[in-house]
């Protein structure tokens, strides 16, 4: 687990406590290494994860976990007392009925949130000019937080309400170029071969001229979050 995780961990439990003993859900949740981090970091009674993929939730062992989707959680209503999404509601097709279905789950007074990158992130990212498609692949997957805060608000959160948060990281670019030549990010996955290959090519050609090369970039994250009344 990374400090940058267990740092926007705690600042979303500021925003968004959980009673001791209570009870929180991750939907999107993969192999569960956030639940874990955060049954870590305060008192719970419960830790569950939703998630359609099951090769990721195979790797989930050891924690409570439904196959499902975001959209029609496979779960009783309130339910929780923090629902909350991690870098996964752009892959959400119907985002109103999701949020819907965090807003069933959860008790009255508990949080539904979610973890975005913020647009002015996407224009800025320090592999755009390895992929000049990115910015256009992702512009319509990460749409201003005031989107998402009116369809909190449509659902029946109140209030709702967005912070945003730059972290500035660094990396070596050995780790750099293994990490996109492992397709870390999703929307690799998006791009034209052709240009996916030419940017890994140089971005490895550059790491092997100075493995130990350091790569300073800087993230801009944005927490979106509204209450049950």
């Amino acid at each position: 687990m990374l400090a940058a995780d267990v740092h926007r961990l705690r600042f979303l439990l500021e925003r968004c406590p959980v009673p001791p003993g209570g009870a929180a859900l991750e939907v999107g949740c993969g192999t569960g290494r956030l639940l874990r981090a955060l049954a870590g970091l305060t008192t719970l009674g419960r830790a569950a994860g939703v998630d359609p993929e099951p090769a990721m939730l195979a790797r989930a062992r050891g924690l409570e976990v439904h196959i499902g989707r975001a959209e029609s959680l496979p779960l009783p209503g309130s339910a929780f007392d923090l629902t909350f999404l991690w870098l996964a509601f752009h892959l959400v097709a119907g985002k109103p009925a999701a949020v819907a279905e965090l807003f069933r789950v959860l008790r009255p007074g508990g949080h539904a949130a979610i973890w975005t990158l913020t647009p002015e992130h996407v224009h800025e990212f320090h592999l755009n000019s390895y992929f000049p498609s990115l910015p256009a692949v992702d512009l319509p997957r990460f749409e201003p937080p005031e989107r998402w805060l009116v369809i909190l608000g449509d659902a029946g959160f109140e209030p709702v309400l967005e912070q945003q948060l730059t972290l500035r990281r660094t990396t070596t670019a050995g780790r750099l170029a293994a990490a996109v030549r492992a397709r870390y990010l999703s929307t690799f996955d998006l791009l034209p071969e052709a240009e996916f290959e030419a940017g890994a090519r140089r971005l490895e050609a550059e790491a092997a001229s100075d493995p130990r090369l350091r790569v300073a970039y800087q993230q801009r994250w944005c927490l979106v979050w509204g209450r049950r009344p």
